[in-house]
């Protein structure tokens, strides 16, 4: 799994990056092999001014399925990316067991009609 992290109208620290990075490894890791590219996009929108100017958007492409998009804001870097790790994390599982159930009910119904037609003969 790639992880790409940029910022925007602020300096991006090295410290913060890595961070985002290893949160997102380790949050993402059980989803790796289906989880092509996860993308960190991280904006300081009223710069040095506090307030609810931080904003992180969350990029999980997940292989043959549609993208997931997740976006939070907060005062606080730790506080935006926590809370948005924890919704990727929550729609790529949701996103995968849908996937899982489609799947399991079309080979599921695909034994039972063979098994109706077995019977009638």
């Amino acid at each position: 799994m790639l992880v790409q992290v940029s910022g925007k109208g602020f300096e991006l620290s090295e410290e913060l990056r890595s961070y985002v990075e290893e949160k997102l490894t380790t949050a993402l890791a059980r989803f790796s092999p289906r989880v092509a590219i996860a993308r960190a996009f991280l904006a300081d929108e009223n710069g040095p001014k506090r307030g609810l100017d931080k904003s992180l958007r969350l990029v999980i492409d997940i292989e043959r399925l549609p993208l997931i998009v997740v976006e939070e804001k907060g005062e606080s870097w730790y506080a935006v990316l926590d809370a948005s790790v924890e919704r990727a994390v929550h729609a790529v599982s949701r996103q995968i067991e849908r996937v899982r159930s489609k799947n399991n009910r079309t080979s599921m119904s695909g034994d039972f009609d063979a098994s109706l037609g077995a019977g009638m003969a």
